[in-house]
């Protein structure tokens, strides 16, 4: 037998990051990205930040970066953003 969960939330159209676990973010220019629904920060230096979500981690390049703010929800990260990268 199929699990038929998927299809039960496809049906419901509930949001992609309540049934995938999906990052949330929020860029403002390029001086600062907001990002909920993450599980963990898994590298952190001034030009670079990875942070690990359900299924997936996101990769943040770029100069005089900080996670300014930052609770089991969400983050706030500041600095210079030259990119946000997902893995291919």
């Amino acid at each position: 037998m199929k699990n038929k969960e998927p299809v039960l939330f496809d049906k419901l159209h509930f949001p992609k990051d309540i049934t995938q676990g999906a990052f949330i973010l929020t860029a403002i220019g390029n001086s600062e990205i907001y990002i909920e629904n993450y599980k963990g920060i898994l590298e952190y230096s001034k030009n670079r930040i990875r942070i690990q979500g359900k299924n997936t981690y996101i990769l943040i390049e770029g100069k005089n970066l900080t996670i300014d703010h930052y609770t089991e929800e969400d983050m706030l990260i500041k600095g210079h953003i030259f990119s946000i990268q997902y893995p291919s």
